[in-house]
């Protein structure tokens, strides 16, 4: 397992943030597409990774897909 450096702050909370992205897919319900992005976050291992909303990462992380 790897040690990672994580920065604290006083109140011993960290900032998470998404990295990369590793995979995608779409989900069809009745009349919706939904896109889900699988993500490397920032402090976590690729083991770690989770499936996120595209629409959600675009209202939280407003400039991660402009990075991408």
């Amino acid at each position: 397992m790897e040690i990672l450096d994580v920065k604290l702050k006083p109140d011993l909370v960290y900032e998470e943030k998404p990295i990369a992205v590793l995979d995608h897919k779409e989900r069809v319900t009745r009349n919706h597409l939904v896109k889900f992005e699988k993500v490397l976050w920032s402090n976590h291992g690729e083991e770690d990774a989770t499936w996120e909303t595209e629409d959600y990462l675009k209202e939280v992380y407003k400039t991660f897909f402009e990075n991408q």
